[in-house]
């Protein structure tokens, strides 16, 4: 009897270690499930990183380290450094551009923001490898790869959640991509929904069945721009890979006879266009190759013909164009522009209403004198609106706050105001003519003090309204932020 027991207690022992084998092979193969999606997690995250990590990242990353570290942000001569030498550009070329010296640009500022930046990153960073010490500083902050369900949110909630629609814009341009060989063109100043509302376009336009292509010149480097056959291999090459076509650009280009616009249209016509879908293209941000007039000009002028060609032959109505771009291209003979053909599409400022609207959005208890308050500053510029409304719904500021502090160099519009004074100092011409009218307390009429040409550039931009007869600031913020940096006399002369 006690053998029988001792067979079955061990037939139950061994049942027992057999189902606890299973179970830790089980939890085995868990880990190793877990460990490969992780790095698969940590792969990907590294992945976007890469494509994300552009200049405005890196500006806004490089500061708040600075900040914290010191108390004190970058100052605008040091940010001019900065991004001068992301783009590639020497102290003797800054030196022109900005009219210091480049010894003082050198020594003077540009060895302190490095030491800055070194002292703030804890890696020593130099102009040669502060983009990668700032890439890598960056990366492990966003993905928090020691500990991925910990990393930090470095993105607020996207503006898609919060978009608003400026009828009849939208169904315009949907319309109008429907139309066999469109050209769309949307101009508008800088951050004002051009690329929201491209990437509408280009959702409805995929609902649809068609193919969607979008490609952002500043995605393009300084090589690309090289000549006119490097930047038409990198656009073929960039389509080719977003819609997966086998054929690849190189061999094409290599067998095929002609200019390279001549084989820049084969390769569309061979590989791109063919097939039952029409083909959306959107390129943004076209401004990007103005400073290279040699392939701006050839580009551009292929794009007009590329739009004409669908009149007349089948294929290239197959094509739907959208180019967004801030200002016009001047340098162009206006027979082969595309800023004159197609359909233009301008954004218009947020009406009350429609600000009122987005403050609901936001969760505030605003009436309509709270959303004059704020529209007296900033008026109803897409980007002004939600930065305010944005910093008032997470409660870190008061409404009078974010006006009391709006136009200072150190405000939350800080970054969107620098990049308007690395342009006005990039063009004395534009400088010149618009501290003339900030600091005026009437609109400025045209004349020889202030050309038209150069009063449409600044409309262009989003910093003056024009009249039939002259020209304001177009914010209340733009004329109190050039006029501060006046009184301070450390910027403007």
């Amino acid at each position: 009897m006690n053998a029988e027991l001792t067979v079955a207690e061990s037939r139950q022992n061994v049942k027992k270690c057999k189902i606890s084998v299973s179970g830790a092979e089980k939890l085995h193969q868990a880990l190793n499930l877990y460990n490969k999606v992780k790095n698969k997690v940590i792969q990907l995250c590294t992945c976007m990183t890469e494509s994300e990590f552009n200049w405005e990242i890196a500006l806004d990353f490089a500061d708040k380290f600075v900040y914290k570290r010191t108390g004190l942000h970058l100052k605008d001569i040091e940010i001019i450094v900065l991004q001068s030498s992301w783009e590639g550009i020497t102290y003797p070329q800054m030196a022109d551009n900005y009219g210091y010296s480049a010894e003082y640009l050198n020594k003077d500022v540009g060895n302190k923001l490095w030491s800055k930046l070194s002292e703030a990153l804890g890696e020593k960073v130099t102009k040669h490898n502060f983009k990668e010490a700032l890439k890598r500083a960056w990366k492990q902050h966003v993905c928090g790869i020691n500990n991925i369900n910990q990393a930090p949110q470095v993105y607020d909630v996207p503006s898609d959640s919060f978009y608003l629609e400026r009828p009849p814009v939208e169904e315009r341009c949907f319309a109008e991509t429907m139309q066999p060989g469109c050209l769309l063109r949307i101009k508008a100043p800088l951050q004002t929904g051009k690329t929201e509302l491209m990437s509408r376009i280009l959702n409805y336009a995929g609902n649809q069945g068609y193919r969607t292509v979008e490609l952002n010149l500043r995605d393009a480097t300084k090589e690309d721009f090289g000549c006119l056959d490097t930047f038409l291999q990198w656009l073929c090459t960039s389509i080719t890979e977003i819609l997966q076509v086998t054929c690849p650009v190189a061999e094409h280009w290599r067998q095929s006879l002609g200019n390279s616009k001549i084989k820049c249209r084969t390769y569309f016509e061979k590989y791109l266009l063919p097939g039952d879908n029409p083909l959306v293209v959107a390129l943004d941000e076209v401004d990007k190759m103005f400073p290279y007039p040699e392939i701006g000009g050839e580009f551009l002028g292929m794009l007009r013909t590329w739009h004409e060609d669908a009149k007349t032959r089948p294929l290239w109505r197959q094509l739907r164009l959208v180019v967004l771009h801030t200002q016009a291209y001047t340098q162009l003979d206006i027979n082969q522009s595309p800023f004159n053909a197609g359909t233009e599409i301008t954004l218009p400022d947020f009406t009350d209403e429609q600000v009122l609207h987005l403050v609901q959005k936001y969760g505030l208890d605003w009436d309509m004198s709270k959303v004059t308050q704020l529209m007296t500053m900033v008026g109803g510029h897409p980007y002004l609106v939600r930065e305010a409304l944005k910093q008032l719904a997470q409660e870190n500021m008061s409404l009078e706050e974010v006006l009391q502090t709006a136009p200072k160099a150190w405000g939350i519009y800080r970054y969107h105001l620098q990049k308007h004074s690395y342009h006005l100092f990039a063009h004395p011409q534009l400088l010149a003519a618009f501290k003339k009218i900030a600091l005026a307390d009437t609109p400025v009429e045209f004349d020889s003090l202030l050309n038209q040409d150069i009063a449409v550039r600044l409309n262009d931009l989003g910093l003056v309204r024009l009249s039939p007869t002259g020209a304001t600031p177009r914010y209340e913020l733009y004329r109190l932020y050039l006029r501060q940096h006046c009184q301070e006399k450390d910027l403007w002369e």
